[in-house]
């Protein structure tokens, strides 16, 4: 079973090494680099000690010193997936996100309110508003309690916002001193290709939004331009709650994760002006996008 304590992030940089060692065709016995596995996944060596420590507990490696020998790569994966806690997190935050869309979910609220008003834990409440924290779209009160920002207050907003992102984002990708940080496309390419594996669920949403806030982010902080890369962190903290709360079902996910995947072949392929017009018919497709209606 899946650890509730285990971070989302070690479970997801574990899954990764794997992934990485595999393709690599690696073999037990082998010394593993804490430092070549931070650069080949473009992450930074803190989380990868995390994530080398969790395998370790899985049996997959074994540490000697400053040295981690891969043991196995054929291990149990099911503790890598989400656990119950952490899918109750997401829920709720999907909860709150639609909560702040039709008006049942305040500008302030507190652990108690959200976990009564959606029958929760107060420990599931607090680690949503830690990770809207996180994320910049929350604030802890002084005294008593937190505040919610609004995001796209109005449809018309979030049109603006994507006429902003086609001037920004597709010019990056044509900035002179454009480079991609190593690893980065490898990781984008594994966490895209997931939601291609599996089947949606509501939830999925915040996963979702996380790896496409990231890839945007990423390729904006790849441009060398300080400028557009604060102007794209900017846009993922308004489009937060917006994608949480997903509802242009799993089909438009799917097309989602194939159009970055196809910006990400071009800028591999060293065609950036393709990339750019690829980005620029990304944004412009999603901007064109309606809800899909419930039933």
């Amino acid at each position: 079973m899946s650890d509730p304590t285990t971070s989302p992030l070690r479970r997801n940089l574990a899954r990764n090494i794997l992934d990485l060692l595999r393709e690599r065709g690696a073999a037990p016995g082998e010394r593993l680099s804490r430092l070549a596995l931070a650069e080949a996944l473009g992450v930074s060596r803190t989380p990868v000690n995390g994530a080398i420590a969790l395998l370790e507990e899985l049996g997959a490696v074994r540490s000697e010193g400053r040295a981690v020998l891969l043991q196995t790569l054929d291990l149990d994966e099911e503790r890598l997936l989400p656990g119950g806690e952490e899918r109750g997190v997401a829920r709720l935050l999907v909860a709150i996100a639609r909560g702040r869309a039709d008006g049942s979910v305040p500008d302030e609220v507190s652990e108690r309110q959200l976990a009564q008003q959606f029958g929760v834990g107060r420990g599931v409440a607090a680690q949503a508003l830690a990770q809207l924290a996180e994320a910049g779209v929350a604030t802890r009160n002084r005294g008593h309690g937190w505040h919610v920002t609004a995001g796209f207050t109005s449809r018309e907003e979030r049109a603006a916002s994507y006429r902003f992102r086609l001037l920004i984002e597709p010019a990056g990708l044509l900035e002179p001193g454009f480079a991609l940080p190593a690893g980065f496309a490898a990781r984008m390419q594994r966490e895209h290709r997931r939601f291609l594996e599996k089947p949606w669920r509501d939830d999925d949403a915040v996963a979702f939004f996380e790896i496409n806030a990231a890839f945007h982010a990423g390729l904006a902080d790849a441009s060398g331009n300080r400028f557009i890369a604060a102007a794209v962190v900017q846009q993922n903290r308004l489009r937060t709650l917006s994608n949480y709360s997903w509802r242009m079902g799993p089909d438009r996910a799917a097309v989602n994760v194939r159009e970055h995947l196809a910006i990400l072949q071009s800028v591999l392929d060293g065609d950036r002006d393709r990339a750019a017009l690829q980005m620029r018919l990304h944004l412009a497709d999603a901007l064109a996008l309606r809800p899909v209606p419930k039933d």
